[in-house]
């Protein structure tokens, strides 16, 4: 039920958002995170995939478990990675993007196919917030549960 009100709270924040374009380095930055989880999946390494969130964040699953901070969110690429080994494939699609500020809402799909035949192919809505260096992390993800309408 939490992760139900906190997806009606993002999307109701990206829905109320003013469109703006994407500033050049929160979409450089937004892009060179999401080519850390492609190639950290295809090297089965969490620390590039770690390195993109923000010390406080939250990143949750398809099924509502959420893991909380670098060392929960570290823990759970590992248990992946131990159960499927690494990637063959890995692609990230932003499908949109909005600004307001210092965060951007971001929403695509993730997908990653593994040599045993598994595959992960995620909706995901992701907030990324310009830290105080300039950098931009990762403050909430969420993985969009699938409502069997493809």
């Amino acid at each position: 039920m939490k992760r139900i009100a906190m997806l009606v709270l993002l999307l109701s924040t990206v829905c109320s958002a003013r469109a703006q374009t994407i500033e050049a380095a929160a979409r450089k930055g937004i892009d060179s995170g999401n080519q850390a989880w492609v190639d950290g999946m295809k090297l089965a390494q969490a620390a590039p995939i770690v390195a993109t969130y923000a010390d406080n964040a939250l990143d949750c699953g398809p099924t509502g478990e959420c893991a909380n901070g670098l060392v929960a969110i570290g823990q759970n690429i590992e248990k992946l990675f131990a159960k499927w080994g690494r990637a063959q494939r890995a692609e990230v699609t932003s499908k949109g993007s909005v600004q307001q500020g210092d965060f951007v809402y971001e929403w695509g799909e993730a997908e990653a196919s593994f040599a045993n035949g598994n595959k992960v192919l995620d909706r995901y809505l992701t907030v990324w917030h310009r830290e105080a260096g300039g950098n931009w992390k990762i403050f909430r993800n969420m993985v969009i549960p699938d409502d069997g309408r493809g």
